[in-house]
């Protein structure tokens, strides 16, 4: 049995929530409960697949105390910085990871045992970067790590499945090589962890209400990273402020995300991707992040959608198409394709072709979703700007085609609201 789970977003604790250590005894029960149930065609091995975006480096407020960014080149301070948010990361969910290495205990007489394989996704590639990270992930999961980085992308011809974590696909989120950083890392660093600190300085400096209230406002606002899709930002924001009743607390909100927003695109590392004389998507990017400032909010709802439509993208068709377009797919050593990164769970099926055989060859791909609290923006009244959140869990497995009887794969999906 292979089972994949990505977009975990450990964090240091100093972002938005992280998904409790419960979503981590659920699954192990869970996995427990299949293997048992399978009698006739018994699993022979259990193999993890994290499938990037497990240990988040980029969302912690770490960067912002220190001068060095993801972005600068590779040198012993930024690899300080990564060691302590690493560390941090690791003490925030220890219970969590424990609860992940205790899964090899669910193997007991199997004949292929237990293995762990970490792909690196867009929010964990630091890792790659330095030796020293790579030994205490490896440590702290039970991997045996060799020397080399860890994959970032997984082929297993047993169980005919590739995956990849899917950043890839994001320009937003990759540069062309993984051991770069991206526009997303500087949008989750300089704008959406660095925001709420900023508004939380404001609040302390004036003290227009009491701190309990404040604490509640940078709470709020610390969930921005949990927005999806990013364009939809800019709404959670006019949602917290239109939860305030303190006109002076509302400026300063809305001043201080202006603010970041232009600083933002004032760094060096995001104005050389900027073309200039003509809108690129760096200048559709910085349009629809001033929308809340820029443009009366009685037509943000209505901006944004055009927006959506029109700023180059990557939707969950698009994802399929790559997906059906995998060379290992192509070339039919894999019926199916796994990715994570979007937090949307799917199961799309892509195509089905003959074998010589005169049975066939399915192909289907599959999104891994996330485990993290998601927050959604209401279908009905949107103007409102309202936003209704639950956690969430998927993981999918997959099985031989000599275990699981006539089954190859089970995917399950979970809600907590």
């Amino acid at each position: 049995m292979l089972v994949f789970l990505s977009d975990v977003h450990f964090t240091d604790g100093t972002s938005g929530e992280t998904i409790k250590s419960t979503a981590f005894r659920v699954f192990s029960e869970n996995l427990k409960k299949l293997i048992e149930s399978v009698k006739n065609n018994p699993v022979q091995e259990i193999k993890v697949a994290l499938l990037g975006d497990i240990f988040d480096l980029i969302r912690s407020t770490e960067w912002l105390a220190c001068a060095v960014r993801p972005w600068d080149p590779a040198g012993p301070e930024q690899e300080a910085v990564v060691l302590k948010i690493l560390q941090g990361i690791i003490n925030n969910n220890g219970q969590s990871i424990e609860y992940l290495r205790s899964l090899e205990e669910l193997t007991g007489q199997m004949a292929g045992g237990f293995r762990t394989t970490y792909v690196i996704g867009n929010h964990d590639w630091l890792i790659n970067r330095y030796a020293s990270c790579r030994d205490i992930v490896a440590g702290s999961l039970g991997i045996t790590q060799g020397k080399d980085p860890f994959p970032t992308e997984l082929f297993e011809p047993d169980y005919s499945a590739f995956a990849r974590n899917g950043d890839i696909y994001d320009k937003f989120n990759h540069m062309g090589n993984r051991d770069d950083s991206s526009v997303g890392d500087a949008i989750v660093i300089e704008l959406l962890n660095k925001f709420p600190e900023e508004v939380r300085k404001r609040l302390k400096e004036t003290n227009p209400i009491p701190k309990e209230e404040q604490d509640d406002i940078v709470r709020l606002l610390k969930e921005l990273d949990n927005i999806r899709p990013l364009l939809d930002a800019p709404s959670w924001v006019l949602m917290v402020m239109n939860r305030v009743e303190n006109a002076h607390v509302r400026r300063i909100i809305e001043e201080t995300w202006t603010r970041c927003v232009d600083e933002l695109f004032e760094i060096p590392f995001i104005k050389k991707m900027d073309v200039p004389f003509w809108p690129d998507a760096i200048d559709q990017l910085e349009a629809a992040l001033h929308l809340s400032s820029r443009i009366s909010k009685f037509i943000l709802e209505d901006v944004a959608d055009m927006l959506k439509r029109f700023m180059p993208g990557v939707g969950d068709q698009e994802y399929a198409k790559h997906a059906l377009a995998e060379p290992r797919v192509r070339s039919r050593e894999a019926s199916y394709v796994l990715y994570g990164h979007t937090h949307d769970h799917l199961i799309i099926p892509l195509d089905q072709a003959p074998t010589g055989s005169g049975a066939t060859h399915d192909k289907i791909y599959f999104n891994t979703g996330t485990w993290r609290k998601t927050w959604n923006k209401v279908a009905y009244d949107p103007a409102n700007r309202e936003f209704i959140g639950w956690h969430v869990l998927t993981y999918v497995s997959v099985f031989k085609p000599s275990e699981n009887g006539d089954y190859a794969f089970e995917v399950w999906n979970g809600a907590l609201g």
